[in-house]
């Protein structure tokens, strides 16, 4: 399911931090000196942003610190540095994303890569898979596409502490499928 379909569902979804993986979205794609692509950062920011209606406060783009060398617009990409836009990291962002999202009862993190290296660190791998959301770049158009089933995590606590759980009618056909399921004699009068 394409996340602009999740967050018609689900409006309230955009209320949690997003932690973008600056250098894993810059190194997507390269341009014709086979440089990574600053324009590919501000274009998953701006979708965000402006698309999706994330607040600008809660969009957090970390990139490595080695980034500044190769990327194609080395002047532009230290501007937002300096601006605040992009946060370089002291060393692999990979950790700090993690760090940082760790700290959040839910957050998404915004990323092809998928973090083997610190499965063993986090608190499961279903952890990582209920927050990344995968992206794609096709003529300047972005897709992003999370594995995150937002049904299984609209009944856990911390959504409902939030008030976004859904709150489907329950028929009398889903009565009865629980009372034939359940063990026991049920009395009615």
């Amino acid at each position: 399911m394409c996340l602009e379909i999740c967050f018609k569902k689900y409006p309230n979804l955009r209320e949690y931090p997003v932690y973008i993986d600056g250098s894993n979205i810059a190194y997507s794609r390269y341009n014709k000196l086979k440089k990574p692509l600053l324009s590919d950062i501000l274009l998953v920011c701006t979708y965000l942003i402006n698309t999706l209606e994330f607040k600008k406060e809660n969009v957090h783009c970390i990139c490595d610190p080695t980034l500044k060398y190769y990327i194609d617009k080395p002047i532009e990409y230290e501007a937002l540095i300096i601006e605040g836009f992009i946060i370089e990291a002291p060393k692999v962002a990979d950790e700090f994303i993690l760090s940082f999202a760790l700290k959040h009862d839910f957050c998404f993190i915004i990323s092809n890569d998928r973090f083997r290296n610190y499965i063993g660190q986090l608190p499961s791998k279903h952890w990582l898979e209920d927050r990344r959301i995968s992206f794609m770049i096709i003529n300047n158009e972005i897709c992003l596409s999370p594995n995150i089933n937002y049904e299984k995590l609209l009944s856990q606590k911390f959504f409902q502490l939030k008030g976004l759980q859904s709150s489907p009618e329950i028929t009398t056909i889903d009565i009865l499928n629980r009372i034939e399921k359940s063990e026991g004699e049920l009395n009615l009068f």
